[in-house]
């Protein structure tokens, strides 16, 4: 997120509208990987999300609801699991470090891999714009008073 600190307020609001209106053009695309229903509803979501804003009252709501449907369809396109060791190799102590199990998808489970990774960059991204709105807003209070 390091990358979005040097933006305006209204440069980084922008870039997450257009992050949101991504996601929305991948689900779009989805026709293989969803069902109909799902994909209505993640349209739907998606598109509340962008007019009403990202940091409006249902926007979290909606955001979860997204999250939601996106984890249930990539768990059901997950063909099993394989282990990677997350760690370093240590010259005095050997491999150090833990197996994490990584699942292994199939390949419309990688689309919508890709998908719950956009909407989580999406929930990052709000959560730096709320706190960099409350920010300007106590500023806007302490230079009031």
């Amino acid at each position: 997120m390091k990358h979005f600190e040097h933006l305006s307020l209204e440069e980084f609001w922008t870039r997450t509208l257009q992050e949101i209106d991504r996601l929305h053009a991948q689900t779009e695309r989805t026709e293989e990987e969803l069902s109909a229903t799902e994909r209505n509803t993640l349209l739907q979501s998606i598109a509340r999300l962008r007019h009403d804003g990202p940091l409006a009252d249902g926007a979290e709501d909606h955001v979860s609801r997204i999250e939601a449907l996106l984890v249930e369809a990539v768990d059901r396109e997950t063909l099993g699991f394989r282990g990677v060791f997350d760690g370093h190799n240590d010259p005095d102590h050997g491999a150090v470090g833990i197996v994490r199990a990584v699942p292994i998808l199939s390949e419309q489970g990688c689309v919508l891999e890709g998908m719950l990774q956009g909407l989580r960059m999406i929930a990052a991204m709000r959560a730096l714009l709320s706190a960099r709105v409350d920010a300007h807003r106590q500023m806007a209070l302490l230079k009031a008073a």
